[in-house]
C-alpha cells in the first residue's frame, strides 16, 4: 500500500507539472496572438482604413477576450490541483492512526519547514564587532577577576560580542495532546585565535596568538529536549540556560552589543563580557532537568536539578579540591508579567541557586565529605510605557563568586582550618528608549566581593599566603558604565555603536580603569 501511495504521489506530480507546463505554453502562444491582432489594427488604422475610435475599441475587445482566456486557463489549471492535492500524500511519515500525513511545505511566519507531522525550524545569529580598547597604563591592577583590559597600550581587534554568532534548530511536534521537541544550539565566534584550538599546529610552539590558519572554534552550548501540555507545564531535560542570573543577562541591552572586554583585547576570547562580573553573574549554560509550571494569571515559576560545579579558584590556589559533589545544584525561579496590553509593560522576578562543595578525599584539616554551601538569590524587575524601559537588577550571595557562578565563592576561616563562603553582592539600572527604528539606552551597574574573614582579608591581599595569589590580589569590585546606541536597518539587522568605562579595584585598594568603543552589527534570523 506504501509503495502504491509514494506511485500515486509520483504520477500526479508529474500530471501536474505537465499541466502548467501547457498553460505556460498556451498562455505564450495566446500573449503572441494578441499581440499580433493588435499590430493588423496598428497597420489598417495607421493606413485610414479604420479610425483611431475604431482601432481602440478593437484594441479593448482583443485585450478584454485575451484577459478571460488566461483566467479561465488559470481557473482549469487550479481546479486540476485542488482535485490532486488529496493524493499528495507522504508515506515516509504516518500519523497515529497510520494515515500518511502531509507532504515537505514552507512556514509562513519562520525559517524552516513543515514535513509531515514535524515543524523544523531555524534560528539564530550572526554579529561582529570592531573594538578600540584604551586601558589606564598608568595605574595598572593585578586582579584575579578584574574585567578591565589588561593590555599594556591601546589596541584594536574585530572580535565576536557578547553574544558569539549561532545557529539553532528545533524539530517539533504534536503527539496525543502533548508539545514534543528537540532542540540544538551551535555558537561560533569570528575571532581567530590559538586560545581555542587552530589550524596550524603551533599553540604548543608559540603559545596564545592571533595568527594566520587559526580558528574561532565552535561552542556547542545548546542540546535539550522539551514535553509540554498546557495544563502540566514543561519538562525540560538537556543542556540550556540556567535559572539564576537568566533575567539579568537576558534584559541586558549589551547582550546585542559588546559591554566589557573580558580583560583581553589583543588575543581575544570566544566573546567580550558585556555586564557580566559588572553587574550580574552569569547565568550559564548547564546540564539540567527543569520544569516550568503553566502561566497563571500572569505567575509562572520553574524548578531545576542541575549538575553541580567545583570552585575551579579555589583548587587553582589550595590544591584542595571540593568536587565531591554530594547533591545537584538547586535552582528556582518566580515570575510575575503583567497580562494587560496597554502601553504599560511590566515583569518582575526572583531566582534562587544553592548547592553544597564538599572535598571529595581529605586534605588538611578536611574530611571526605567536609565542604560549605553556596547559596544566592537574585530579583529585577522590567517595566515599559510606549518607548520607554526600565531595568533594575541585583543580586546577593554567600559562596557563589563574582563573575562565573562559584568563581571565588570560598575563602578561610579565621583559624586557616576549613573553607567558608565569602558574601558578594551586585546590581545593575538601566534606561533605554526606542524612537522609530533607534534605541539609545545607558546604564550602570558593579560586582563586589568580600573577605569571609580576618584572615581570609589578609589573604585576598597577598599579606599571608603569598603563594597562594603569587603575590597579587583578589578583585573587590568591578563596575562599569555602558552607553549604546542601535539602528534597526531592517528586521533583521542592527547597527550597534556603543561605549564602555569599567572600573576594577582589588582587595588593596588599588584601582584602575579602561575605556572601549565598539561599532559592528547584530543581524537574527
Amino acid at each position: 500500500m506504501r509503495k502504491n501511495r509514494v506511485w500515486i504521489a509520483v504520477v500526479v506530480c508529474f500530471v501536474l507539472s505537465f499541466a502548467n507546463l501547457l498553460f505556460a505554453e498556451n498562455t505564450a502562444s495566446s500573449t503572441g496572438n494578441t499581440d499580433a491582432i493588435v499590430d493588423v489594427l496598428k497597420t489598417l488604422q495607421q493606413k485610414g482604413v479604420i479610425t483611431q475610435a475604431e482601432y481602440d475599441a478593437l484594441k479593448a475587445k482583443v485585450d478584454s477576450d485575451a484577459q478571460k482566456a488566461a483566467e479561465q486557463q488559470q481557473v482549469a489549471v487550479q481546479q486540476a490541483v485542488e482535485q490532486a492535492a488529496p493524493q499528495l500524500k507522504t508515506v515516509a511519515m504516518a500519523d497515529e492512526a497510520g494515515e500518511a500525513a502531509s507532504v515537505v511545505s514552507a512556514m509562513d511566519n519562520a525559517v524552516g519547514f513543515h514535513t509531515g507531522r514535524f515543524d523544523i525550524t531555524f534560528s539564530g545569529e550572526v554579529n561582529g564587532f570592531a573594538l578600540h580598547s584604551r586601558p589606564e597604563t598608568a595605574h595598572p591592577v593585578a586582579a584575579d577577576l578584574g574585567l578591565i583590559d589588561q593590555s599594556p597600550d591601546s589596541t584594536w581587534s574585530v572580535r565576536s560580542g557578547l553574544l558569539p554568532s549561532d545557529l539553532n534548530i528545533k524539530v517539533s511536534t504534536q503527539e496525543r495532546g502533548w508539545d514534543v521537541a528537540v532542540y540544538f544550539g551551535i555558537w561560533p565566534a569570528i575571532q581567530s585565535s590559538n586560545l581555542v584550538g587552530v589550524e596550524n599546529g603551533l599553540a604548543a610552539a608559540i603559545g596564545s596568538g592571533t595568527v594566520a590558519a587559526g580558528t574561532s572554534g565552535i561552542d556547542f552550548r545548546q542540546n535539550f529536549a522539551t514535553l509540554g501540555h498546557a495544563h502540566f507545564g514543561t519538562l525540560k531535560i538537556g543542556r540550556d540556560l540556567g535559572l539564576f542570573g537568566q533575567e539579568a543577562i537576558l534584559n541586558d541591552m549589551t547582550l546585542l552589543g559588546a559591554g566589557s572586554t573580558n580583560g583581553n583585547n589583543i588575543t581575544p576570547n570566544n566573546v567580550t563580557f558585556g555586564r557580566i562580573g559588572v553587574g550580574y553573574i552569569y547565568t550559564d549554560f548547564i546540564p539540567q532537568v527543569t520544569y516550568t509550571t503553566p502561566s497563571y494569571k500572569g505567575f509562572q515559576g520553574a524548578f531545576s536539578f542541575m549538575q553541580a560545579f567545583d570552585d575551579p579558584l579555589w583548587t587553582l590556589y589550595t590544591g584542595i579540591p571540593l568536587s565531591g559533589h554530594t547533591q545537584p545544584q538547586l535552582q528556582g525561579k518566580l515570575t510575575y508579567t503583567y497580562p494587560g496590553h496597554g502601553p504599560v509593560k511590566f515583569k518582575v522576578w526572583s531566582n534562587f541557586v544553592t548547592q553544597k562543595q564538599t572535598a571529595q578525599f581529605g586534605a588538611g584539616a578536611l574530611a571526605p565529605g567536609d565542604g560549605v554551601r553556596a547559596t544566592g538569590v537574585d530579583y529585577g524587575f522590567n517595566v515599559g510605557w510606549h518607548g520607554l524601559t526600565f531595568v533594575g537588577y541585583g543580586y546577593n550571595g554567600w559562596g557563589i563568586g563574582l563573575a562565573g557562578l562559584l568563581y571565588d565563592g570560598i575563602g578561610f576561616n579565621n583559624s586557616d582550618t576549613a573553607p567558608i563562603a565569602r558574601p558578594s553582592q551586585g546590581w545593575y539600572s538601566q534606561l533605554g528608549y526606542n524612537w522609530h527604528k533607534n534605541f539609545f539606552g545607558f546604564s550602570y551597574g558593579q560586582s563586589n566581593l568580600s573577605p569571609a574573614s580576618n584572615f581570609d582579608q589578609a589573604a585576598m591581599q597577598g599579606v599571608v599566603l603569598p603563594a597562594y595569589l603569587g603575590g597579587g590580589g583578589i578583585i573587590r569590585n568591578n563596575t562599569a558604565l555602558i552607553g549604546q546606541y542601535r539602528y534597526a536597518v531592517t528586521k533583521w539587522d542592527n547597527l550597534v555603536g556603543e561605549y564602555t568605562h569599567a572600573t576594577s579595584e582589588n582587595q588593596n585598594f588599588a584601582k584602575g580603569d579602561s575605556d572601549s568603543f565598539a561599532f559592528g552589527t547584530i543581524v537574527f534570523f
